[in-house]
């Protein structure tokens, strides 16, 4: 029998807060934190103030999108 699955609800509640807590960690690790830049650096074309205001980001839509996709 699991470990995970002795404990009851309250270790499967405390086993899935500390997964969130470390997932949440890695993506913030993840996430671009510097300053917007006016055009991207994958195509140059510009990357539309909305976008610029909304994330900081180095990458059009379609560009971050794609690089995504690709696991970049």
């Amino acid at each position: 029998m699991s470990t995970a699955w002795a404990g009851g609800a309250d270790a499967i509640a405390e086993r899935m807060e500390k997964m969130t807590e470390l997932f949440v960690a890695e993506i913030r690790k993840a996430i671009y934190t510097g300053e917007s830049a006016s055009h991207c650096e994958e195509c140059g074309e510009p990357i539309p103030e909305a976008r610029r205001a909304a994330i900081p980001c180095k990458y059009c839509l379609p560009c971050q999108t794609s690089l995504e996709r690709a696991g970049n």
